[in-house]
């Protein structure tokens, strides 16, 4: 039996105010409610309870579109994001944010990474929708109710937290926050996938959504609903892959009543707490320094070629100094991240870097450079940093171009190595890498005579006069009726290698 006070509330919920009386059992016979009435009372008042955001205060994000996650991490690349949050509704307060003052509330630190595997979570009734996905009752609580059962799989890559542990209702000052509910204090990046159990195949390597297939989806279920790419969640390219590294679940705290404590303590005259909040300032703009000394580092560790020494220099950065315009996975840092890029690239995640330089370039050279020119230079970059047979060909091929080309032209000292392996790559890839278009000027249309002087001219400067004859010998016995002159025997051979490596005449 409902205790009294519930009971009284349901009578209000349903009982029009001419009856109210009788249908709450006091005297007279005025008509009870319909039995569906009743029914749709409780479930609201139920509804109303269970939505209550004291008891889903990390709720899951499935509902939000790619517009809603482009405005979420547009807000979190330097403030805080704040929300109304009632029932089962949450609305991001994107007018709240201060552009004049960026961070004047706090912003986020950079995402500390994290391992482990997929988790799951099984819808079988409505109080587990409630209780486990309370952002979905909107759209999935009608198919619960009938009968569906759902399943989603996520995996968590990451969390990002706030700088601050609380906002207070006296630092919101615009009317846009005045319905400001909550902030995010923290949001777990990842991926997530979610269907109807009746539409899944069989797993594949224990997921339904292929997590840790590493891209090949051709045997997973297709999710109604997703966050990121489950598949692309796998070892160290979860890291860096922005599949990987969509918010997918938030950490929400109620806006504080009162004044910030911390605004007053540096208003009031030297006290225990205004020296405390100095203190707290000095610590970081040391931490600020130190952070500035890791960058140093993290760049002299790129110039001595280890990408992962590197890496590890700029997430210590990251750590000390959180402001987003300087972390090295914000693009927007420009330099920074370019670093970054390169080290990924050095590392042997060629492609992951490029992603990062590409974006890079378009946050900070937009207005200098198009499309097309930005390509370039980050074909330009791939040469010069992506290693090992890992890299896609093309950086490959380029990368040994590059070297060859800095080697022979005295850009820079090439050891034989470097000469011999960027010689053979070249070598072997020269037929098989196209340019992409009419424009690609990247890749040489007559790759052979491209080479054909800076190449032997590697090996030369490089010491080895018989290695730069070799060379030259290969080069001339692989050309074919469309790619220029070709000596006829070896007098001109030897007359046209010493013409063009002089260096070497008599040797």
């Amino acid at each position: 039996m409902l205790a009294p006070r519930t009971a009284l509330t349901l009578c209000v919920l349903v009982a029009p105010s001419f009856v109210l009386t009788a249908a709450c059992g006091g005297g007279g016979g005025g008509t009870p409610p319909a039995t569906g009435q009743i029914k749709l009372a409780e479930k609201t008042f139920a509804g109303q309870n269970k939505c209550n955001p004291k008891n889903a205060d990390r709720p899951f994000i499935i509902e939000w579109d790619a517009t809603d996650q482009s405005t979420f991490q547009s807000i979190t690349a330097s403030d805080v994001v704040l929300v109304k949050y009632v029932g089962c509704d949450m609305k991001v307060l994107d007018g709240c944010r201060d552009d004049s003052a960026k961070g004047s509330i706090g912003s986020y630190k950079p995402v500390e990474l994290t391992s482990g595997g997929v988790e799951v979570i099984d819808i079988h009734d409505e109080g587990e929708l409630y209780s486990k996905l309370p952002l979905g009752v909107a759209t999935l609580a009608g198919r619960v109710e009938s009968g569906e059962k759902f399943h989603m799989e996520y995996y968590v890559s990451g969390t990002r937290t706030a700088t601050r542990d609380r906002v207070f209702k006296s630092d919101l000052r615009k009317p846009a926050c005045a319905e400001a509910t909550h902030f995010v204090y923290a949001y777990n990046v990842g991926a997530f996938g979610l269907a109807a159990t009746s539409s899944l195949k069989a797993k594949v390597g224990g997921s339904y959504f292929g997590f840790g297939a590493g891209g090949n989806k051709t045997s997973g279920s297709a999710a109604e609903k997703k966050g990121g790419d489950l598949s692309a969640c796998k070892g160290d390219a979860s890291k860096e892959t922005e599949a990987c590294k969509v918010p997918i679940r938030l950490t929400l705290r109620p806006i504080s009543d009162g004044a910030n404590p911390d605004i007053g303590a540096a208003k009031a005259p030297e006290t225990d707490a205004s020296l405390n909040l100095a203190g707290q300032v000095k610590a970081q703009t040391d931490a600020q320094k130190r952070a500035a000394s890791l960058f140093d580092a993290a760049n002299v560790k790129k110039q001595s070629k280890d990408g992962k020494a590197c890496l590890a220099d700029l997430d210590q950065h990251d750590a000390l100094d959180p402001r987003p315009e300087v972390t090295s996975t914000n693009p927007a840092s420009g330099k920074i991240a370019g670093t970054r890029a390169e080290c990924l690239m050095l590392a042997g995640q060629c492609d992951m870097g490029k992603a990062l330089f590409r974006k890079a370039l378009a946050a900070t050279k937009s207005g200098e450079m198009g499309p097309e020119r930005i390509d370039t230079v980050v074909d330009a970059e791939a040469a010069q940093y992506c290693t090992g047979s890992a890299a896609p060909e093309r950086d490959q091929y380029l990368r040994a171009i590059a070297t060859l080309n800095a080697g022979g032209l005295g850009v820079q000292t090439k050891s034989l190595a470097d000469c011999q392996s960027a010689f053979d790559t070249f070598m072997k890839l020269r037929s098989s890498v196209k340019p992409k278009d009419a424009s690609d000027n990247q890749v040489p249309a007559k790759p052979l005579d491209a080479v054909g002087m800076p190449g032997p001219n590697c090996f030369a400067k490089a010491g080895d006069c018989a290695a730069a004859f070799k060379a030259y010998k290969a080069l001339n016995d692989a050309k074919g009726p469309d790619d220029g002159w070709r000596a006829k025997d070896d007098k001109q051979l030897r007359t046209a290698f010493e013409g063009i490596v002089p260096t070497c005449k008599g040797k």
